[in-house]
């Protein structure tokens, strides 16, 4: 029964194998980078959390001792010697202590923000804005990860097909070699025939090794990204029609994370203009103090056990020119709108050439089809002229390299396509598109 169990389970190891969906699952739950990137976006939110409370007020507790060097006091010694000259002379000390020579304080303060020229509310902002870059820097973390999964994941496949083509030519061309070694043996060819036909065999075996190494690789890539040595299932794909070239220059500029990103950027400028100007409004700020601890000497009990009040700050002349700090805020925002404008049209101008690129190879790949279907014919032909001895082995052998090379393209412009359609998803925004189109899509065999 262990056995059985040992073997079944070597079995699902072997024969399992990762969709295209599932790799990008695996792939966000173990890449570092994007751990880090969400714990970015969670300090940035934690920091937002502070600075709602920016506007309560703050309370400290003090506690101070002091040691003088002598008693602070009240020189009587006048009063003293006039006491002393009465006709009833009175004891009265030459000195008054006020204080102990050890003093032990104890405090609460109370500072309370009542008006700041709108500082507060522009730091509030500010935080805001930081927690929308840091989930748009995510979000192009993520972007850059899918774009790599999907190059890698398709590598893989495009590199097994490639590798089975190759050993698809190595038979063919071994039993070419077989049956002209017969018919050179009956005397039907020449030697040249043969040679050639052996040449052409120990070329096909050297590129069968060369695509078995290429997909060794690519997969031992996949199996870093993915933390699976599970193999892909997914195949490569090609749609007839998608949404038109304006849908996805609109979506790219409603939803593209660097221009989230650049937004979250103009906010942060526009507040920091507010704290800027903020630099010529008054301060006011209400304050309090409640004594917990002190002394019983006669002027720790003239102190009052509590007191408040409501302070006014208008700075009059300051180190830094207010109205220049002011300027600069405001160019640094014209800059990033400027930046912002740029970009937009960059990213048209890039969507434009993906998405004309996506046309072309989806187009390149529907005309290799019928490509493919007359090579398959033409090797077919060549094969059984040649076995009638009515074609040579070089046209049997040029056959069988034109019919590798038609399935070699065909299979490069799916995977070309492929990478499009990744680009035109991220660019839109939303990299669950790509998912949408590969279900609706016709799969490449």
């Amino acid at each position: 029964m262990k056995i059985i169990i040992v073997l079944g389970l070597i079995f699902v190891h072997l024969f399992a194998q990762l969709s295209i969906t599932e790799a990008w699952q695996s792939t966000q739950n173990e890449n570092d980078a994007l751990a880090a990137s969400k714990d970015d976006v969670k300090r940035a939110k934690l920091k937002q959390s502070s600075a709602t409370s920016m506007y309560l007020p703050s309370i400290s507790l003090t506690a101070n001792y002091t040691h003088l060097d002598k008693p602070l006091a009240v020189d009587t010694s006048g009063v003293s010697s006039f006491m002393a000259a009465l006709p009833i002379p009175i004891n009265f000390p030459s000195e008054i202590d006020l204080s102990q020579q050890d003093i032990f304080l104890a405090d609460l303060h109370l500072l309370w923000p009542l008006y700041t020229g709108g500082k507060i509310d522009a730091a509030q902002d500010i935080y805001k804005a930081k927690v929308s870059e840091a989930e748009a820097l995510h979000h192009m973390k993520k972007d850059r990860s899918f774009l790599k999964l999907v190059k890698v994941y398709y590598g893989v496949v495009v590199s097994d097909s490639l590798y089975k083509t190759r050993v698809e030519a190595q038979k063919a061309l071994q039993i070419h070699y077989e049956h002209a070694k017969k018919l050179k043996e009956q005397g039907q060819i020449a030697e040249i025939e043969l040679l050639n036909a052996e040449v052409k065999l120990e070329s096909a075996k050297i590129e069968a090794t060369k695509a078995k190494h290429k997909l060794e690789i690519v997969s031992s890539a996949l199996f870093k990204m993915t933390k699976q040595t599970l193999l892909p299932s997914s195949k490569m794909f090609v749609n007839k029609s998608i949404d038109d070239e304006e849908h996805y220059k609109n979506e790219t500029l409603n939803n593209y994370a660097g221009l989230v990103v650049l937004d979250a950027k103009a906010s942060q400028s526009q507040s920091f203009i507010g704290i800027k100007e903020a630099a010529w409004h008054p301060q006011v700020v209400g304050y309090a103090n409640y004594n917990l601890y002190k002394d019983d000497s006669p002027l720790m009990s003239m102190a009052p056990e509590w007191f408040g009040g409501v302070m006014l700050k208008i700075d009059l002349l300051q180190r830094k020119d207010r109205s220049e700090e002011v300027q600069v805020a405001r160019l640094l925002n014209s800059k990033v709108k400027h930046l912002k404008h740029q970009a937009q049209e960059d990213l048209k101008l890039l969507v434009e050439k993906t998405y004309k690129e996506m046309e072309l190879y989806r187009d390149e790949f529907n005309s290799l089809n019928s490509s493919l279907k007359l090579a398959k014919e033409n090797y077919r032909l060549r094969s059984i002229a040649f076995a009638e001895g009515l074609a040579t082995s070089v046209e049997v052998v040029d056959a069988q390299m034109f019919l590798a090379g038609a399935k070699t393209k065909r299979l490069n412009a799916a995977y070309n396509y492929v990478q499009k359609i990744s680009q035109l998803s991220v660019l839109s925004g939303d990299s669950e598109l790509f998912f949408e189109i590969e279900n609706l899509s016709e799969k490449v065999k």
